[in-house]
């Protein structure tokens, strides 16, 4: 399968190279997912998991990308809840190799059913946005129903979400943003 590769942390994404690499493989509880859309954060290459795995250890060359949608084309042993052929979308774990490849192994619980009607760059676009705006209003801000919300930079990825999930919450929401974005 073709891949975007970095191994060097200093060259940033001048460092990022096409290659070809083995298709993946699912493990226990692992889904294969053939990648129809992705996400890439520049800051990724300045993340320590992009360049090493959860003991420290070196993992360069690493495929950068977190976010995606496309169809799972296979289960790991003992996988549930999602079935070869279905829509998905989600995040890979960051000490894994990213979406920025054809194929991705993804554990299944970091995966949701992407609908029908949502088309796959749209689903690849929200994993870190939605929850990013999540964590802020209901990990971070103990967001109640009946509550006022302020959500600075409301017509942005992040506060666009915010503002959507703080409604449906029952929250009373304040946006700001600029001009341009009016």
């Amino acid at each position: 399968m073709k891949a975007i590769v970095v191994t060097d942390q200093s060259a940033g994404t001048a460092g990022m190279k096409l290659v070809e690499r083995p298709e993946p493989q699912p493990a226990i509880n692992d889904v294969v997912v053939q990648v129809h859309a992705s996400g890439f954060v520049g800051t990724e290459l300045m993340w320590p998991s992009t360049w090493t795995d959860r003991l420290q250890r070196d993992r360069t060359p690493s495929i950068p990308g977190h976010e995606l949608a496309g169809v799972v084309t296979a289960l790991g042993y003992g996988t549930s809840g999602l079935s070869v052929g279905q829509q998905v979308f989600g995040l890979t774990d960051w000490y894994r190799d990213g979406t920025l490849a054809e194929y991705v192994v993804v554990e299944a619980r970091n995966l949701a059913p992407l609908p029908g009607d949502v088309d796959y760059a749209v689903g690849a676009s929200l994993p870190i946005p939605g929850l990013t705006a999540w964590q802020g209003l209901f990990q971070h801000g103990r967001l109640q129903a009946g509550q006022s919300v302020l959500v600075h930079g409301a017509a942005g990825a992040v506060g666009s979400i915010a503002a959507q999930l703080a409604r449906e919450a029952g929250a009373y929401v304040i946006g700001t943003g600029r001009a341009v974005e009016r």
